[in-house]
């Protein structure tokens, strides 16, 4: 295992310690986190930067196609730097506006519920924040369900076995 795995994982332990003890949510993490782990280690970096507002919201950005400018689509930035987030934050010249550190599988997790936004685009390397990685929400909540299914289907299976073998 990997040092990244490693990290991953307890970015995935610490996901499940703090969710909410709903009897649903921890499940639900467990179940998917075979996914985000896939996805953030096609990543550059365990950690990112998002900007918020001071009750935690991130910052949501609108994008209009260059070809089309009546097709639009609400982004999320992840950046791998605090210099770099730090600066597209003064640019707002807003003082509700901060930037928060975040594990990448809290913010795939998090992504995935938050409807009102199509895709987050990471921005991995320092330099750079015009040019990012774009992860899909629909895209990552397909894969999520899968995910789940895959696992309901395999308990199921598993059960019909047992219950062949008592017979």
């Amino acid at each position: 295992m990997s040092q990244n795995d490693s990290f991953l994982d307890r970015q995935i332990a610490l996901l499940i310690k703090n969710a909410p003890k709903d009897g649903a949510t921890p499940g639900a993490v467990n179940l998917v986190a075979s996914v985000l782990k896939a996805i953030a280690n096609r990543l550059r970096h365990l950690n990112y930067f998002v900007l918020q507002d001071r009750y935690g919201g991130w910052l949501l950005t609108t994008l209009s196609n260059r070809e089309s400018p009546d097709i639009e689509k609400t982004v999320v930035y992840a950046y791998c730097s605090r210099t770099v987030a730090n600066l597209e934050c003064l640019k707002l010249a807003s003082r509700d506006i901060e930037c928060m550190e975040y594990g990448i599988i809290d913010i795939l997790f998090r992504l995935i519920g938050l409807k009102q936004v199509d895709s987050l685009i990471v921005f991995d390397h320092p330099t750079n924040a015009q040019q990012g990685t774009e992860i899909a929400r629909q895209d990552l909540e397909k894969l999520c369900e899968k995910q789940i299914k895959r696992v309901k289907f395999s308990h199921r299976k598993l059960q019909e076995m047992k219950d062949s073998t008592l017979c």
